[in-house]
């Protein structure tokens, strides 16, 4: 739209009914007013995550839509206040979706918003503010542009029939090529229109009563970069939202029980449907080929965060010296300086809001006396996980050892600590630089090597020797393949102690050990976890906890260092120290 006299009528016209259209709703929204692309070639769509609302304005103009604008805004405006209202909810019920259904050219979710969305308005509209007439013409615009949509179609005909207009209304052309492609469509409508409301405010139940009416026409409509109609809304799901999504929750899983008690669907998809498990719902995940597998191993990582919460403790605090630090007088800060120098209470009380705000003192800090020093903390975690072929893989199935990695590596970081892991089957990979993002970590323990195992001695040989007077807590999780490889060098058993002597905790979280190897790896100095079963997780993770917090096998302080008075030589000097229980 070149015509500047266009635009700005265009732009009067938004000013008037974006206000109208929040109002049919609530005018406190949070939603800012609409962006107008000149070129758009779709009316209106709306990005739930930035609850940004787009105007194509060349569409507008050729579907002659000026005067239903506050119809158009309102409609989108829907998706964020109640269908599906979240790019978790919209998550969900696509997960849920691509678990039972088979592969669909483009999602039923959309259009059962927008006929929901469309229901509300017009039951919610008074007689003095009608909008009943307007969604009518938007619909109809839409379908004169996607004639051999069939989905799309089919939800103009439940509109028809939801609100008793004349068939045809809204199809439009469309409805002769329909009526002999769908004969049935119209008993199919009227049934939709009629029953789909009564299953209100459940929307997953609404979904899945709407699945199994619209399931064929889905089949058959052409995708969305093929002449399917756009839809009005836009966005994907983040990593952390589809992870949020994964486990259904319970409401889901009552909805999904009255769904197959009612027979929606025949026993194949019924079956199906029932299947909600993990590796189900992580198989909707979209995409393809590389870019795909990426968001899986982000979905997956952001799950097992998600999973390490539910389960989440403090590790031991491991005790450094570091110099210790006073205040000195203030002096101006310039541009450069860390902001973190900034003394800002003694800005403020000398120089108040206004003037402290543009010209911020720093205060230096130096040592009391050189030499001089105090305890400081950081929780340092090095973490062995098999990853052979005896678990599954993370990113397709919960694995109870990841899981137990990824709790040790939460925990340290909310401690202000620090990690390192190391995966392991008959090669390793590492993740080596001691990090303190969950989510590098995370990622990084969703690799999977599979195969045998072969633990890396030869690593934690490098690392007790590499880490001298910093030590790190380390956990080996494995299973009883890990006796094998410790038996299979004499040189081994040197490196274990070694291992177990020098670090302020080693811990072996092993599966199902024999209790004679228990006592061998425990007479070296290790600390073994017995993990009996694998579903009994939550036990799991209390027993690693019970195991770095027990006082009473607290590795020892090195000799000769007394920390009320520690010397100068005595720096960064590492030693666990012992809490209560």
């Amino acid at each position: 739209m070149k015509d500047e006299r266009a635009r700005a009528r265009l732009d009067a016209l938004v000013d008037a009914a974006f206000p109208r259209a929040l109002s049919r709703y609530s005018p406190y929204l949070l939603i800012r007013r609409p962006i107008i692309d000149e070129d758009g070639s779709m009316l209106a769509r709306i990005d739930l995550a930035s609850r940004t609302i787009r105007l194509g304005a060349l569409a507008i103009a050729e579907s002659q839509l000026e005067d239903s604008l506050e119809a158009l805004i309102a409609h989108v405006i829907g998706h964020h206040v109640g269908y599906p209202g979240s790019p978790v909810a919209h998550a969900r019920l696509l997960l849920l979706e691509r678990s039972f259904l088979p592969k669909l050219p483009r999602t039923l979710t959309v259009p059962l918003y927008e006929l929901l969305i469309d229901e509300r308005l017009a039951r919610t509209s008074t007689a003095d503010a009608p909008i009943e007439d307007d969604l009518c013409r938007i619909l109809a615009s839409r379908a004169a542009l996607a004639p051999d949509d069939a989905l799309f179609l089919f939800q103009c005909a439940v509109v028809e029939e939801m609100w008793q207009r004349p068939e045809g209304e809204i199809l439009g052309k469309a409805k002769a090529e329909f009526d002999r492609d769908f004969p049935h469509h119209r008993l199919d409508a009227r049934l939709l229109a009629q029953n789909l409301f009564g299953y209100a405010p459940d929307l997953t139940l609404q979904y899945l009563y709407f699945a199994s009416i619209a399931f064929p026409y889905a089949l058959q409509s052409s995708g969305q970069d093929q002449g399917a109609d756009a839809g009005t809304m836009d966005g994907q799901p983040t990593a952390e939202e589809w992870a949020e999504a994964l486990l259904p929750k319970k409401a889901e899983k009552t909805a999904i029980e009255k769904a197959i008690e009612e027979k929606f669907f025949s026993d194949k998809l019924a079956k199906a449907l029932k299947e909600q498990g993990l590796s189900q719902r992580a198989g909707g995940v979209p995409g393809e080929g590389n870019d795909r597998s990426r968001l899986v191993t982000d979905v997956m990582a952001a799950h097992y965060r998600r999973e390490a919460e539910k389960h989440l403790f403090t590790p031991p605090t491991v005790s450094t010296w570091s110099e210790a630090l006073v205040p000195t007088t203030v002096e101006e800060w310039e541009p450069g300086e860390a902001v973190a120098d900034i003394d800002w209470l003694t800005t403020l009380r000398l120089r108040g809001e206004v003037l402290g705000s543009a010209t911020p003192l720093v205060r230096e800090r130096i040592a009391d006396e050189e030499g001089t020093v105090v305890p400081a903390f950081e929780g340092r975690t090095e973490i062995y996980l098999d990853v052979s072929g005896s678990m599954p893989d993370p990113t397709r199935e919960l694995n109870a050892m990841t899981l137990a990695a990824q709790i040790l590596v939460t925990g340290t970081l909310r401690a202000g600590g620090a990690a390192r892991a190391l995966l392991y089957s008959t090669s390793h990979e590492k993740a080596w630089e001691f990090c303190r993002s969950e989510t590098i970590l995370s990622k990084f323990l969703m690799r999977y090597i599979g195969g045998g195992t072969e633990f890396p001695f030869d690593v934690l040989a490098a690392s007790v020797e590499e880490q001298r007077d910093l030590q790190p807590i380390r956990v080996i999780i494995t299973d009883t393949d890990f006796d094998a490889n410790y038996d299979k060098r004499l040189e081994n058993k040197i490196i274990f102690k070694r291992a177990a002597e020098r670090s302020p905790a080693l811990v072996l979280l092993l599966h199902a050990p024999r209790q004679e190897r228990v006592r061998i790896y425990e007479q070296l100095g290790a600390r073994v976890v017995a993990v009996r079963t694998l579903a009994d997780f939550p036990r799991m993770a209390a027993a690693l906890a019970h195991s770095l917090f027990d006082p009473g096998t607290s590795a020892m302080q090195p000799e000769g260092i007394d920390p009320a008075k520690p010397s100068s030589e005595d720096k960064r000097r590492v030693f666990q120290k012992k809490l209560a229980r």
